[in-house]
C-alpha cells in the first residue's frame, strides 16, 4: 500500500508465539459455530457520511469481507464457512490464518465491482468504511439490496483502542452466533498482553515516533488506535499532543527533531515476508537527513520495523505488541 492509499483509505478512516496464537486464538476455532435457529442483532454506525442502523435477523451465511483486516477478524473467529468472498488483500495474510483464508473465494485484488459483489448473493458485508464509498461500492447500493453492512468501531473511532477491537470481535460473535469463540479469542489476547505487561512494568517508558512515509514531510500517527496500543507497552508517541486532531497526517521534520524520540517505528510495505527493502530505504532516508543527525533514535540506530496491519485495528495487535516491547525495551519475553 502506498502513501496515497493510506491517506485516502485505510489509515484515515513466525515464531513460537505465532504458533501458539494460531492454535489458541486464530485459524479454525476448536469450538464450532452452532448458532440458534434465529437471532436479531442490530448496530448503528456511519456509512458514507450517513448514520445508518443495520441488523441481522438470522445468522449470516453468505458474508463478504471487503478489507483484509475484517477478513482476518472473521477468520480468527472460525467463520470461514460463513464467507463467500473476500477482497483488498494489501499484504501477506496473517500466517496463522493462511489455511483458512485459502478456503475463501477472492473476489478482487482491490474492491470488486458491484456486479461481482452481488453475484455471490451476499447476506452480510463488512470492511473499512472506505470500501463502502464511491472508491469501492457505495453503501446505499448495497443497503438497497437489503444487505446489512458492519464496520468495526475500531476502524472509525478517533479514540479507538485495544478494548474497541475486543468489542468488535464480540459483536462479530453476536452477529454470527459465535459468542463463545469471540470470548475465547478475547480472553487469550488479554492473557497474552498481561504477560507482556508484567515483564515491562518496572521499566522506564520510551518516546517513539511512527514513520509511515515521506513526501517532503513525514506522514505519521497522531491520535487513535496506533498511539493507544503503543501506550500498553510503555511507548509514548511524541506526536500525540502535537495539536493535530487526526489519526494519521503529515508533520514536519522540525517537529520530530524537537520531540527527540528514542525509537522510530517504521511501516514496511515491502512485498514478501522476508523482504524489507522498503524498511531499509526508509531507514537510509532518515539517516541521510542532516536535520535528524542528533535525534536520539537516529544516533543510537533505534529503528523498528512493523507492517501497517500490526499497528492498526485487527487481530495481530497483541502478538505485535509483544515483539515491539522486546525491541523497544531490549528484553526477551517468553
Amino acid at each position: 500500500m502506498n502513501v496515497t492509499r493510506l491517506k485516502k483509505g485505510i489509515v484515515i478512516g513466525i515464531s513460537a508465539m505465532a504458533l501458539t496464537f494460531g492454535m489458541a486464538g486464530c485459524g479454525e476455532n476448536p469450538h464450532p459455530v452452532d448458532p440458534p435457529a434465529t437471532s436479531e442483532v442490530s448496530w448503528t454506525e456511519m456509512l458514507d457520511g450517513q448514520e445508518v442502523t443495520n441488523k441481522v435477523t438470522a445468522i449470516p451465511a453468505r458474508a463478504i469481507s471487503m478489507s483484509q483486516a475484517t477478513t482476518e477478524m472473521m477468520l480468527a473467529l472460525g467463520l470461514t464457512d460463513k464467507m463467500v468472498g473476500t477482497a483488498m488483500l494489501e499484504e501477506e495474510i496473517y500466517p496463522p490464518l493462511k489455511e483458512s483464508y485459502d478456503k475463501v473465494k477472492v473476489l478482487s485484488e482491490k474492491w470488486p465491482s458491484y456486479e461481482t459483489f452481488m453475484a455471490e448473493n451476499p447476506d452480510f458485508a463488512t470492511g473499512w468504511e472506505v470500501a463502502f464509498t464511491k472508491r469501492g461500492i457505495p453503501a446505499e447500493r448495497i443497503s438497497e439490496q437489503n444487505v446489512p453492512i458492519y464496520i468495526p468501531s475500531s476502524m472509525q473511532k478517533l479514540d479507538a483502542d485495544l478494548d474497541t477491537v475486543f468489542e468488535d470481535m464480540t459483536k462479530y460473535g453476536e452477529i454470527f452466533g459465535a459468542a463463545e469463540n469471540a470470548k475465547n479469542w478475547v480472553d487469550t489476547q488479554k492473557n497474552m498482553l498481561a504477560a507482556v505487561q508484567d515483564k515491562i512494568k518496572d521499566l522506564p517508558r520510551k518516546k517513539i515516533f511512527v514513520y509511515d512515509s515521506s513526501d517532503g514531510q513525514p506522514f505519521t500517527a497522531f491520535k487513535g488506535y496506533t498511539t493507544n496500543i503503543l501506550k500498553l507497552i510503555g511507548a509514548d508517541n511524541v506526536m500525540e499532543n502535537a495539536g493535530v486532531d487526526k489519526t494519521w497526517a503529515a508533520t514536519s521534520w522540525e517537529s520530530v527533531v524537537a520531540a527527540d524520540p528514542e525509537y522510530i517505528i517504521i511501516a514496511d510495505y515491502s512485498n514478501g515476508v522476508r523482504n524489507d527493502e522498503d524498511f531499509q530505504q526508509k531507514v537510509a532516508t532518515i539517516r541521510e537527513n542532516p536535520q535528524l543527525q542528533n535525534v536520539t533514535a537516529v544516533r543510537e540506530n533505534h529503528f523498528v520495523k512493523v507492517k501497517l496491519s500490526e499497528i492498526t485495528p485487527g487481530v495481530r495487535t497483541v502478538e505485535s505488541l509483544k515483539r515491539l516491547a522486546e525491541e523497544i525495551h531490549g528484553i526477551n519475553i517468553d
